[in-house]
């Protein structure tokens, strides 16, 4: 099943990582939702290993809410704090 996948870009958005773009897409297209594995990456590579920029990181996510299951939105709301936070 081949799902549209086309994230939101907006003039608040000044630096989407097309890495963790792409990532999304793949978990998106394959199961209907962003997987925790991505949001764990995300966060681990904004946070701890200083991969990407915490605005990249909080650009990136706020790309792809449209495609976050509204079960899933209390983890995305967590993940995105808490990368807010450092």
């Amino acid at each position: 099943m081949k799902v549209n996948f086309n994230p939101t870009y907006n003039q608040n958005f000044q630096a989407v990582n097309q890495k963790y773009l792409k990532m999304a897409q793949k978990s998106y297209e394959g199961y209907g939702n962003i997987s925790s594995r991505w949001y764990n990456a995300i966060r681990d590579d904004a946070i701890l290993w200083k991969g990407i920029s915490i605005q990249d990181a909080v650009d990136t996510m706020m790309a792809v809410k449209k495609y976050v299951n509204e079960g899933s939105m209390d983890f995305y709301n967590h993940v995105l704090n808490r990368i807010k936070q450092g």
